[in-house]
């Protein structure tokens, strides 16, 4: 068994590393199909394990770092994440297969679905066709799981993580608004050397406001770009890190899984993709500017940089809402002054 956590914490580097591989060597007999041996075991990344089979095949195993901490609650990160992935990829979601859990060592398994991400795609040149082709695909494929996490069945509202309920997450959007107007005045001030009108301000502060209005939903917290995985084939995205559920909106989440958080605010977006997708083009537009907007702040706070490439990505309309075209109306100033 896992020691306690206190022994844990006076592991090293190398020493918590043998022990996961020895406890591997009996967890994935035990658990996958088959009893398979094992050839060859390499960590990938912080607490990801690749498990690579006699005869082929791969396996990831993952130690879930805060799982002791939430063990035996209703948010416990380990039955969550398993409970979760288990109803949705039996409902058709874009998850992968788990093949089960050792609370002891607080590890999962699941099946190897590629290793490149959406974080990569972001940042490497694809054809057009691919890009748009991948964005439609992880939009309507979180819409299915939201829908999903959402059943009676599966019982997911008693299962949300402290620090993300209804009021956490009014909370925590109340100060949006100031980051994003920040941003705001920052990137106005260093591309046309003034500050933005006050017209663009006040627009700013009623997207928020109906950005906020709008009715959240139960899904994941953990939304970025590298929680998406695609295949080499750049056909299957496979959504991960689906331990820790609460409330936000789920054009958020797809603003935020579709966007690089490099600085540049370049987008997997755009209106035709957003045009024929299932979510509500208003309000992705709307997000992606305000998200933009506190990329901005971010980037510009940590000294001279290159702004151009998002100051044309917050010119770029997603959708045919009369009020939030006149928010990017007046954002393509940023590009020509």
């Amino acid at each position: 068994m896992t020691p306690p956590a206190a022994e844990l914490a006076g592991l090293t580097d190398a020493q918590w590393d043998q022990q996961v591989r020895a406890r591997l060597l009996t967890t994935v007999a035990d658990l996958v199909p088959g009893s398979p041996t094992i050839h060859t075991i390499s960590e990938w990344a912080d607490d990801v394990w690749f498990v690579d089979l006699v005869g082929g095949g791969r396996i990831v195993a993952k130690h879930q770092f805060y799982g002791l901490v939430t063990r035996g609650t209703p948010h416990d990160l380990l039955q969550v994440e398993f409970d979760a992935l288990r109803y949705l990829r039996a409902h058709g979601g874009a998850v992968p297969i788990v093949f089960g859990i050792d609370p002891g060592a607080q590890m999962i398994l699941l099946e190897f679905v590629g290793c490149q991400t959406f974080a990569d795609v972001l940042a490497r040149t694809f054809d057009a066709e691919t890009r748009k082709y991948l964005a439609g695909r992880a939009l309507r494929e979180l819409a299915c799981i939201e829908a999903r996490l959402a059943d009676a069945e599966f019982a997911g509202a008693r299962r949300v993580i402290p620090g993300a309920s209804l009021d956490d997450l009014a909370a925590a959007w109340a100060p949006v608004v100031a980051g994003a107007i920040d941003g705001l005045h920052r990137l106005w001030h260093r591309h046309c050397g003034d500050t933005p009108p006050n017209g663009l301000v006040d627009a700013i502060e009623a997207l928020w406001q109906r950005l906020g209005a709008r009715q959240p939903s139960l899904g994941v917290t953990d939304y970025q770009p590298a929680n998406i995985v695609v295949d080499e084939a750049h056909r299957r995205v496979t959504f991960l890190e689906l331990s820790k559920l609460g409330w936000d909106w789920t054009e958020r989440r797809a603003v935020q899984y579709t966007t690089s958080v490099d600085g540049s605010g370049m987008s997997l977006l755009d209106a035709d993709v957003v045009g024929v997708c299932c979510l509500d083009s208003a309000a992705l537009d709307g997000h992606l500017v305000i998200f933009q907007l506190l990329l901005a702040r971010r980037v510009l706070q940590s000294g001279d940089v290159d702004t151009r490439r998002l100051a044309h990505e917050l010119a770029m309309p997603l959708s045919d809402d009369v009020f939030t075209l006149e928010v990017h109306r007046c954002l393509q100033l940023l590009t020509s002054c």
